[in-house]
């Protein structure tokens, strides 16, 4: 009954329907959501394919998988309508595929009926305008590995931070777009949406991708460019006068009368900011101090320079792989000691299996000789009475022995019997014998390279502790280093904001400093160009300027300079590599190889590599995906490309071969987040169906399944070299969690759906932004909101 209503309701629906159906628009996408999943190149299930009329026509194990102007009697229509032998989609499925609707089995059966037509794809041609100035969300976010730059891109429009200075570097320009007229304004990137950036490994790149290209953009260097003669400055309100060994004089201009004394062990230079409101002074502390002009207060401490905290943050670095190490061969050896006891429980019951086939054995042999014995006397009375049978008279019956040979014979066969069964009982007990031997041995066999295991995971987990103990030995010295790492400088300048200051040292090397987060900024040797610097200033915005023997010489601010367009990959038209909309886009570990994820929703998900330097398409992976690529993420070595899809799958790829070597299945919804821990065990992805799944690379299977978000998860990202890993999600959530799906904490001050999140090199610093297009930064060891750009 139940048939014969669906039957017609799908008449009526036909007539209902537009004809011709086409396939790309209006078949495929039904077929991408609930069939494709499982009958496609990758997975193909009872030997079907369904990702073209042709693949279909063709069939599989069963038969042709539709007929041409044959709907109703087309086995592909007829699973799906539940009226073959196998319904489909099955029930259950790990892949969110459901029944088709009456609607979608209507416009299945009609568009076989019409021929099962393959239309052809057709170029999508724009007209573009301008995007809506309101369009304010932030899709994607980038970190520089050292922290120092964050990118956000909200809508066509990229704006570079500047972390340590706290300000807007830059927003990049593509001049071509204000050239062609689409724009009268700077500050626009792309034509269309920008749904994913990333900085290269150095931070001197940032790849942003649109649709069907990503453009290269460089950063700017720090170099000396001549510049006229500073002009001398006339005496302002104040003035600073050394006193040394540790004093500086604050002096009123007016009277020459001393204000104040600031003081300082060894102080070698200071100054006053522009709006007389600080004081900077330096010394053989190693150290810069900026102090309350009006109160001497001390506001600031500065310590350290770019080189040592590159170093202490490689140090933290490696001292975090060495843990994870640690604790890996932990587990590890807990693994194999759990086996090994589980192989000593399985040889005491072989043994005990053993004992009782040996005296079951013996039971037997003496049970089967007794019986043969038995058979034998049989036979042999069964014999003697038929031969005493024999020789009576046929005419003088003698019935009682007649009686006692059959008797004899019955009990002959009856031994016989016995015989035969305890013979048989005998050989099992024999072969029990053997499998108790053959069981005893490949469990001594598991056991010795249990054991093994065990041993060489103790082995490794010694070596990784030793190496654990030397990498935080150098960590505590890099730190401590770091603390007196700041030069002798001899002599210091404010910018006129007061927001930075430069100090030279006596070989004219210029270190500048953030006064609002005391970070350091740029190191420039200036020697080379103005010999023997005599001066530093910084009169503009502009920069600061040395001059020396050779001149003077001006460097441009780097916290506010432009970032330049270095290339463009793909076309940006219907003939580019890159199809559709670039969704993803990870550099290798070297740099060297820019990865795209990209593809024709519904249809296809491919992926392009890139030579960086010189913008060569290296290779091409088309079609790794039936939907599209919408994470990316290189392996530590380089080897290994992973993706996660809007077909619910999680794909590595072979760079080598280009070839997928393994496919994990578990996601019912599009895989936003990908990526890889820094030791390639462990590989997690982020779902739109609300859920993290860890999958152990070593086994090549799910390690584990975390829950506990409301809605999509958008992004995740492994901190550092550890085991934590930050995700942002549509619930406005920040969690970092661990690869067994602890929660190890949630980060403040997230209001919105949140769509994109990365970290520095060290993980000590999250940056992530959503819809309310607001840029929030965290320091992951306080766990404390430490920014916020809008």
């Amino acid at each position: 009954m139940t048939r014969t209503i669906a039957a017609l309701s799908l008449i009526l629906l036909r007539s209902a329907i537009a004809a011709p159906i086409d396939f790309e628009t209006q078949v495929y996408p039904v077929l991408k959501d609930n069939c494709i999943a499982c009958h496609n190149k990758t997975t193909t299930k009872a030997g079907l394919n369904m990702e073209t009329p042709e693949l279909m026509m063709k069939g599989g194990e069963t038969d042709k998988g539709i007929l041409p102007g044959k709907g109703a009697e087309s086995i592909i229509y007829q699973a799906a309508a539940h009226t073959w032998d196998s319904d489909m989609p099955p029930k259950s499925n790990k892949v969110g595929a459901k029944n088709l609707t009456p609607e979608e089995l209507a416009l299945l059966k009609q568009w076989i009926d019409e021929g099962a037509k393959h239309s052809a794809k057709q170029e999508r041609l724009f007209a573009w305008q301008p995007l809506p100035a309101a369009l304010k969300a932030i899709y994607a976010v980038a970190l520089t590995p050292d922290g120092h730059f964050a990118a956000a891109a909200r809508a066509n429009q990229i704006s570079i931070y500047h972390l340590p200075a706290r300000a807007l570097a830059t927003r990049l320009t593509d001049d071509a777009l204000i050239k062609s007229g689409l724009y009268k304004q700077p500050g626009i990137a792309h034509r269309d949406v920008v749904e994913c950036i990333a900085f290269s490994p150095d931070g001197t790149r940032l790849a942003t991708g649109s649709y069907r290209e990503v453009k290269l953009w460089k950063r700017p260097t720090a170099a000396l460019k001549p510049a006229p003669a500073i002009p001398a400055t006339p005496p302002g309100k104040f003035s600073i006068q050394l006193a040394p060994p540790n004093v500086a004089n604050l002096i009123n201009t007016a009277d020459g009368k001393t204000l104040r004394a600031i003081n300082h062990v060894g102080i070698t230079a200071a100054c006053i900011s522009r709006d007389d409101q600080r004081i900077a002074t330096t010394g053989t502390d190693h150290r810069i101090k900026i102090w309350e002009l009006a109160t001497g207060k001390l506001i600031l401490e500065i310590k350290g320079d770019l080189a040592s905290e590159s170093t202490v943050m490689d140090r933290n670095r490696t001292a975090a792989a060495a843990a994870l190490e640690v604790a890996w061969q932990k587990e590890a050896i807990t693994r194999a000691q759990k086996d090994v006891t589980d192989l000593e429980a399985r040889l005491k019951k072989a043994n005990e299996l053993a004992e009782l086939a040996k005296k079951a054995l013996e039971d037997k042999r003496k049970d089967a000789k007794t019986k043969a014995d038995a058979k034998t006397a049989a036979d042999k009375a069964a014999k003697d009475a038929a031969d005493l049978l024999a020789k009576v008279p046929a005419d003088k019956p003698d019935e009682a022995l007649k009686k006692k040979a059959t008797e004899a014979q019955e009990k002959a066969e009856k031994a016989a019997s016995d015989a035969m069964l305890a013979s048989e009982a005998l050989t099992r007990a024999e072969a029990a014998i053997t499998d108790t031997a053959n069981e005893i041995r490949l469990v001594n066999q598991a056991a010795t390279n249990a054991k093994k295991t065990v041993a060489d995971a103790q082995a490794a987990q010694t070596t990784a502790t030793k190496s654990l103990e030397t990498a935080n030995a150098a960590k505590t010295a890099a730190t401590a280093a770091q603390a007196n790492a700041l030069p002798a400088l001899i002599a210091l300048t404010f910018s006129p904001t007061a927001q930075q200051i430069a100090g030279i040292t006596a070989d004219g090397v210029v270190h500048v400093y953030s006064t609002l987060s005391a970070s350091p900024i740029s190191t420039t040797p200036t020697a080379p160009l103005a010999g023997k610097v005599t001066s530093i200033t910084w009169p503009t915005a502009a920069g600061w300027t040395v001059t020396g023997e050779k001149g003077t010489f001006l460097c441009a601010d780097l916290t506010h300079a432009a970032w330049s367009l270095e290339r463009t990959l793909g076309s940006g038209d219907g003939k580019s590599p890159i199809t559709d909309r670039a969704n993803s886009l990870a550099f290798s570990a070297d740099g060297k190889t820019l990865a795209i994820g990209s593809g024709e929703p519904s249809r296809s998900g491919d992926v392009t590599l890139w030579e960086v330097s010189t913008g060569e398409l290296t290779q091409e992976l088309p079609e790794i995906h039936i939907d599209s690529v919408l994470s990316i993420d290189f392996s530590p070595d380089g080897k290994l490309l992973a993706t996660g899809g809007a077909d619910k799958a999680v794909r590595v790829i072979d760079l080598a071969t280009g070839k997928v070597i393994k496919t994990f299945e578990g996601h019912t919804h599009h895989v936003l987040g990908i990526a890889w821990r820094s030791d390639g065990r462990i590989l997690s992805s982020a779902g739109a169906d609300n859920a993290v799944k860890v999958w152990d690379w070593t086994i090549g299977d799910r390690r584990k399944n975390v829950d506990g978000w409301d809605k999509e998860v958008t992004a995740i990202r492994y901190l550092g070299a550890s085991d934590t890993a930050a995700t942002s999600a549509g619930d406005s959530k920040i969690r970092l969690i661990n690869s067994d799906g602890g929660e190890i904490k949630q980060l403040p001050g997230s209001k919105d759906f949140m769509n994109a999140l990365s970290s520095s090199r060290d993980g000590d610093l999250i940056a992530a932004g959503g819809q309310d297009g607001v840029l929030r930064l965290w320091q992951v060891s306080t766990g404390k909101e430490v920014g916020t750009f809008e």
